[in-house]
């Protein structure tokens, strides 16, 4: 179902609200069927609930109606804006394993409630959240991993990337299938990246200096086998990993963000990583980045790459330094036809994203990848750290295998 299709039911609902309700002492009539502690709720713990609980990254809590109905307006924008839950790619333009969409009658409840005097329903059904557990959302892993001793984020501190490194020592090559967090300081933990270090270059800048980790400029991984946010879907797979050979480094760049509500705060952090290993040998995943010209044409930025083999497609990661209103990905086959890979609106360089296909794409040689940057107009350079270790106004990074490779 179309992302679009949410927001016209949405605003159908509006328009009923506004005629059935009227405005008296200052207070909202209520006109909505659906009460947070009947409909509500369940959709906040299930959507929202890994950033928007007390603790979390989020500025605020969703999961009592006290907290939430102060927020009804932000909400509302938000849901109407396509902005929250934070999954960009558009319905039916490409089809991921890991999408997190709001389905069309969900986005309904929420528009026509908090439009419709947020009522908080029976007093006698009032729900409770489910107790956060720090489990694995893939399991329990082959390995799990942190840093060596807590990193300290001050109170004078409201952003900071951090590097950490971790030896692995297994002894022998493995191939990573999946890659698990679990931030040990909720509230400020925004975004891990992960990375395989075979150079050293990572362990030496991290001992370096006697505090755990090391700042940006001292590690230049340029293709991250995972990314991670709050609420994040993570992905496992069976048929294809990531080569980890025998010594190499695993190295998180960790993003830590405060919030209003958590300005002025000193935090601790030491996050694990669990990773999924196999010792049988699969499908190797390689890893391209694509970079975008430098000036664009018109309000446009377009740039294109050709294989010239066999290329099984498994998942794109999109970075933009630039204000842009669209980003369009598509596979051109040799024969002219065309294949929707990704299409996102409005996208929001805060929220890097790999987007794995629920079916890998296969690509025969002269088949081309083909980006379109719909920018603003004047559209300004933003300052982006990149997790490519690059420059350009847009780059993509593509995760494929060769021959026979292919992911489940």
């Amino acid at each position: 179902m179309q992302r679009h299709a949410g927001v016209a039911i949405g605003l159908a609902a509006t328009v009923v609200t506004v005629l059935l309700g009227s405005s008296t002492s200052g207070h909202t009539a209520i006109a909505s069927r659906f009460t947070y502690n009947e409909h509500l709720f369940p959709i906040f713990e299930r959507q929202c609930g890994s950033c928007h609980v007390e603790g979390g990254v989020a500025p605020m809590s969703l999961l009592t109606y006290n907290e939430a109905y102060p927020w009804t307006q932000s909400i509302r924008e938000e849901v109407l804006g396509l902005r929250m839950p934070p999954w960009k790619a558009e319905d039916g333009f490409g089809d991921f394993v890991n999408g997190h969409v709001l389905p069309a009658h969900e986005m309904d409840m929420i528009l026509e409630w908090s439009s419709g005097g947020y009522p908080q329903g029976p007093r006698d059904q009032t729900p409770v959240a489910t107790p956060s557990t720090a489990d694995w959302a893939l399991g329990t892993p082959t390995v799990e991993l942190t840093w060596s001793e807590p990193f300290e984020l001050d109170a004078g501190t409201s952003e900071t990337v951090r590097y950490f490194v971790l030896p692995t020592d297994l002894g022998g090559d493995r191939w990573v299938t999946g890659v698990d967090v679990i931030p040990g300081s909720q509230a400020v933990v925004r975004h891990v990246s992960v990375y395989i270090d075979t150079t050293g270059q990572a362990r030496a800048a991290d001992e370096a200096g006697p505090e755990a980790g090391f700042a940006i400029g001292g590690f230049e991984g340029e293709r991250p086998i995972a990314v991670w946010w709050p609420g994040q879907s993570a992905v496992k797979l069976e048929t294809v990993g990531y080569a980890l050979p025998s010594g190499a480094d695993i190295v998180a760049r960790v993003l830590y963000k405060k919030t209003w509500i958590t300005e002025g705060q000193a935090f601790t952090d030491q996050t694990r990583l669990g990773l999924h290993l196999t010792e049988d040998r699969v499908g190797t995943i390689e890893h391209m980045v694509l970079r975008s010209p430098e000036e664009p044409n018109g309000r446009e930025l377009v740039f294109s790459h050709t294989f010239d083999r066999d290329v099984t497609l498994l998942g794109l990661l999109p970075e933009l330094a630039i204000e842009a209103t669209e980003l369009q990905i598509e596979g051109v086959l040799p024969d002219g036809s065309r294949q929707p890979l990704l299409l996102i609106r409005e996208p929001d360089p805060g929220w890097p994203t790999r987007y794995w296909f629920d079916s890998p794409r296969s690509l025969p040689p002269g088949s081309q990848i083909e980006v379109t940057a719909t920018l603003r107009p004047g559209a300004d350079r933003e300052t982006v750290p990149s997790l490519f270790a690059e420059n350009a106004p847009v780059r993509l990074l593509l995760e494929y295998t060769t021959g026979a490779g292919a992911a489940n």
